[in-house]
């Protein structure tokens, strides 16, 4: 873990620019898993050779923006261990990966159900097919769950899931591309609004040191 640790640190100090304590990285990384829990993540043990790169651990506009798209996009993906391609996508794209990691987590037990209901719906307006109710998208999640059991129930459910599976797999995708593209676009928004805020505070305190130095040096008549 101290390669990690060090390559981290790398990362911290190969930013262009650090003008106030207030910026964006600062705030994000309070949030961010720490190393030795990313690398103790179920599926990302072959991986853990990979996490001495400080490309992944530094944080920019660039790299905070792509962990947003990739992060929230895997977050949709219909499919277990979601943190292993989020992984993958940040070390092929150079991006955050902590946070391109933490991103999958908003897909858990507690938001499974209005996540695929908005999946369900938009692929079903996208293939002209009915809408579901949230009674029906949670009898869908349940049929999910028992889909390969070897029951008989279990078969009748893939019959009758066989006409869900297309807005299903189709939504969420749709989904997570909608998604990741406003995580994008708002991470960007929200990093540039901090650096242009920085300057001009910046800009503010240089300017009123300057007339207080001449205010204090000017000849007394």
């Amino acid at each position: 873990m101290f390669r990690i640790a060090e390559a981290i640190q790398i990362g911290k100090n190969v930013a262009p620019f650090d003008l106030e304590s207030g910026m964006p990285k600062h705030i994000i990384r309070r949030y961010l898993p720490n190393p030795e829990k990313i690398a103790k993540t179920p599926g990302l043990g072959f991986l853990r050779h990979r996490l001495e790169d400080p490309n992944l651990w530094h944080l920019n506009r660039r790299s905070a923006s792509g962990a947003m798209f990739w992060g929230l996009w895997c977050a949709f993906l219909p499919m277990p261990f979601q943190t292993l391609p989020a992984a993958i996508a940040a070390l092929v794209f150079r991006v955050n990966l902590p946070l391109a990691i933490v991103l999958c987590w908003i897909s858990n037990p507690l938001t499974m159900l209005p996540v695929i209901f908005v999946g369900y719906d938009i692929g079903a307006l996208i293939l002209q097919k009915p809408l579901l109710n949230m009674a029906e998208i949670s009898k869908l999640i349940v049929h999910l769950g028992n889909l390969f059991d070897s029951t008989p129930e279990a078969a009748a459910n893939r019959l009758n899931m066989a006409e869900h599976i297309e807005p299903f797999l189709l939504g969420m995708l749709v989904s997570g591309f909608l998604a990741g593209g406003v995580g994008y676009l708002g991470m960007n928004w929200y990093w540039r609004h901090h650096v242009t805020r920085a300057w001009l505070l910046r800009s503010k305190r240089q300017s009123q040191a300057g007339n207080t130095h001449d205010s204090g040096t000017d000849p007394k008549p």
